[in-house]
């Protein structure tokens, strides 16, 4: 077999075309070993909301506002909320990029591991918002 027979893995088709793929976080993606920027995470967060005209309070190690809490955790991004009917379902919080997520049966608390930032999980905050927040 020469170089123009062997078959090309995924990765190489990705840095070829250095695509972006977001369909292939459905596939189950692990984060185990992945480096998680914490700081970077809280960074990107703190400028949604503000993007988003968001008034909250912030300190070192969180943003708080109306009934939300986001705070650095060594594993990512804690977020806790306590509101009556949350717009969610638990398959919300068992995507590639959320950890430990559970959601109460009544839906009145919320509480997850953000460990990325991607489309799909600045959605999931923004519907966070626009509910919290009306």
């Amino acid at each position: 077999m020469n170089d123009e027979e062997i078959p090309r893995g995924l990765d190489h088709l990705m840095e070829q075309n250095a695509t972006d793929l977001p369909f292939l976080a459905s596939y189950g993606a692990e984060m185990d070993g992945a480096a998680i920027d914490v700081e970077a995470l809280f960074t990107g967060v703190e400028a949604f909301l503000s993007s988003r005209r968001v008034e909250f309070k912030l300190n070192d190690d969180c943003i708080t506002y109306h009934a939300t809490s986001i705070s650095k955790h060594e594993e990512g991004l804690l977020i806790e909320i306590e509101h009556d009917h949350l717009p969610l379902v638990h398959s919300d919080l068992d995507r590639v990029g959320f950890f430990q997520g559970t959601l109460h049966g009544d839906k009145s608390k919320l509480s997850v591991i953000l460990q990325m930032w991607g489309s799909e999980h600045r959605r999931f905050l923004e519907r966070l918002v626009e509910f919290t927040t009306a």
